[in-house]
């Protein structure tokens, strides 16, 4: 009598394996180097600032993305601005 084979355990590992491809491939596609000027809400006491993502998010992005976005400025240093200021506060 032949034991049933688990089928868990390949699957987590397909699973594991698909994390870091999901990870670079989302960033790859929402990456935009050279940024664009994103403006906020009237009163917010911010004039505006540059964002490297397609979706505005001025935290939640950049800290995801933070450890491959780091890689990638050392990659493709030509791709970045050589000044990079993100935020501009004014009152």
């Amino acid at each position: 009598m032949d034991k049933p084979r688990s089928t868990a355990a390949p699957i987590f590992a397909a699973i594991l394996l698909l994390l870091p491809v999901l990870y670079v491939g989302s960033y790859l596609a929402l990456v935009v180097p050279d940024g664009r000027l994103t403006m906020p809400a009237p009163g917010s006491g911010l004039m505006g600032f540059r964002c490297h993502y397609r979706l505005d998010s001025d935290i939640v992005l950049p800290t995801l993305f933070w450890p491959i976005e780091q890689i990638d400025r050392k990659v493709r240093p030509a791709a970045w601005p050589q000044e990079d200021f993100s935020f501009h506060h004014f009152r």
